[in-house]
């Protein structure tokens, strides 16, 4: 009996594990460069969402091999990038060499813990570690809304109930009469994103955010949105930077109305593959668990003081205990964008000291192809405090054998770096409008990695891999991607998901699963009666 009981304990850990190794990622995070990202994290599910939950429990999934650089018909997170940045800083877009893909999307939306710190907000991450944004609630009737936050420019705006354009219609969008509060003067406002304008008016409303009551939000209203934006999960932008804006610059307005103490903003962006979400904004101060040590300050020089940008002047950038001869001198920091662009001879210095790298264009830019066993990090340094860029941010796998760099070459305004995310992950980061200053400090090692288990009998659990939660938050073997998602907040809409996508627990393909299961349970109950 013993023996037949083993061989069904065998058979069910078989079956479960069939059920864990069912990858998915949604074709809209597949780019024109072959790899479906721009991200590495855990595969997702069918309605979009990450393989991991908002309370740290960790889906151990495997994801589907890259395939090659072939795809032209999806679009390239990279340009899509350089677009937005493009416009922020003054430089030129490269010509696109792919149409964007303008299918509805579905997001994966990744919850952050919630904040201990007065002034707090969770940042909420889709990609994964491709874009960063906060709940806002906006209006008389409080509507919640995904922003991102942009210290790279201090434009403001959502989307529009009157807005027909392909992304708004797969996000949620503001309807200025449903809000008592909503005052406009009807002024126009249009921001050129390269490819194509967001158009709209300006008005002014109530907005709620980190424990802050704003009483004159001044916003863009966009009319119109170009389908850059159907490839993002967040509603608007929340602009962060001091300088002029056509919409209204919030962090002027947080300071006119006296709603902080200081104009300070601490900022931690969490990477996904850590673990659990503790990204966080704290408006008026910093959060001292956040960070180790101390923070150090470089002062932000003209013109860019003058000109409110997040700026400061640049140390360096280096490897393996080496320095690169550059020529930049200005780094511009900046949380809306995802990676780290540099001038193509800055970065050409820097990858003769990774050995084996080599380059090639792609779209306008310059990306370096690297050994996947590249495991140092790469240093920046200001005010002579150098900071690493971990491995597990600066390199990514595309294939089997393939590794290519996050820091791509292209020159968003002569003689500057600009870091976006890739970097942003790595430390602590202190915006200060009071003194015009940017710190960083070192972020704490993130908390072990922590995964769960289901008894399937007495004394024996499943493997972390074949573990997902139920509605009810309590966990049970089943297919990666159709329980234990996040749940966007209170109010929040998701897309539904694509076609390709539409396949649930109680299709088909679920139903032959559980026929094999019961057929091999009933071969197992053969066996014991044999013996």
């Amino acid at each position: 009996m013993w023996r037949a009981a083993a061989v069904l304990l065998q058979l069910t850990l078989w079956v479960a594990t069939v059920h864990a190794f069912f990858p998915f990622i949604p074709a809209n995070q597949c780019n024109s460069n072959g790899h479906c990202g721009p991200m590495d994290g855990p595969s997702t599910g069918n309605d979009g969402e990450s393989g991991r939950t908002s309370d740290g429990i960790t889906l151990d999934l495997h994801q589907r091999a890259r395939s090659s650089r072939a795809d032209s018909t999806a679009t390239d997170p990279v340009a899509e990038a350089l677009a937005r940045v493009a416009q922020k800083f003054g430089g030129l877009r490269p010509s696109p060499t792919t149409e964007l893909d303008k299918r509805g999307n579905s997001f994966s939306v990744s919850a952050p813990a919630t904040p201990t710190t007065s002034n707090s907000a969770g940042i909420y991450q889709s990609g994964p570690d491709y874009s960063y944004f906060i709940k806002v609630q906006v209006g008389s009737a409080q509507q919640p809304f995904y922003m991102l936050l942009d210290s790279g420019a201090a434009n403001s705006w959502l989307m529009g109930s009157d807005c027909q354009s392909a992304a708004c219609k797969i996000h949620n969008t503001f309807d200025p009469s449903s809000s008592k509060t909503w005052q406009t003067d009807k002024k126009a406002f249009s921001i050129s994103y390269g490819s194509g304008d967001l158009t709209g008016i300006v008005g002014q409303d109530k907005a709620s955010l980190a424990g802050l009551n704003v009483v004159n939000f001044s916003f863009g209203l966009a009319n119109y949105t170009h389908d850059d934006f159907t490839h993002f999960a967040f509603d608007g932008i929340l602009g962060l930077a001091m300088s002029a804006s056509a919409t209204g610059t919030f962090l002027q307005t947080l300071k006119a109305d006296k709603l902080l103490s200081s104009l300070v903003i601490g900022l931690s962006l969490n990477r996904d593959s850590d673990g659990t979400n503790d990204g966080q904004v704290t408006f008026g101060g910093v959060d001292a668990a956040k960070y180790t040590g101390d923070i150090s300050y470089t002062d932000i020089q003209s013109p860019e003081k003058e000109a409110g940008e997040w700026a400061i002047p640049f140390g360096g950038v280096g490897f393996n205990g080496k320095s690169a001869t550059i020529t930049s001198t200005i780094a511009y920091i900046d949380s809306g964008t995802s990676f780290v662009f540099a001038p193509p001879d800055d970065l050409a210095a820097l990858f003769k000291l990774v050995p084996g790298a080599s380059s090639f264009e792609s779209g306008g830019y310059v990306e370096y192809q690297i050994p996947c066993d590249t495991k140092l990090p790469i240093s920046v340094t200001f005010s002579g405090v150098s900071y690493d860029i971990s491995p597990e941010d600066w390199v990514v796998k595309i294939n089997d054998t393939s590794c290519i760099s996050r820091i791509y070459g292209y020159e968003i305004k002569k003689g500057a770096w600009l870091l976006g995310d890739t970097f942003l992950k790595n430390v602590y980061t202190v915006l200060d409008g009071d003194k015009m200053r940017i710190g960083f400090a070192s972020k704490p090692a993130p908390p072990p990695k922590t995964t769960t288990t289901s008894a399937v009998a007495s004394g024996t659990t499943l493997p972390s891999a074949v573990t997902s939660l139920a509605s009810d938050g309590s966990a049970h073997p089943g297919m990666p991607g159709f329980s234990g998602q996040d749940t966007p907040a209170a109010g929040m809409t998701q897309p539904a998901p694509t076609a390709a996508a539409a396949q649930t627990p109680s299709s088909p393909g679920s139903r032959l699963i559980s026929s094999v299961y019961i057929t091999l349970l009933c071969v197992a109950i053969v066996l014991a009666i044999m013996a």
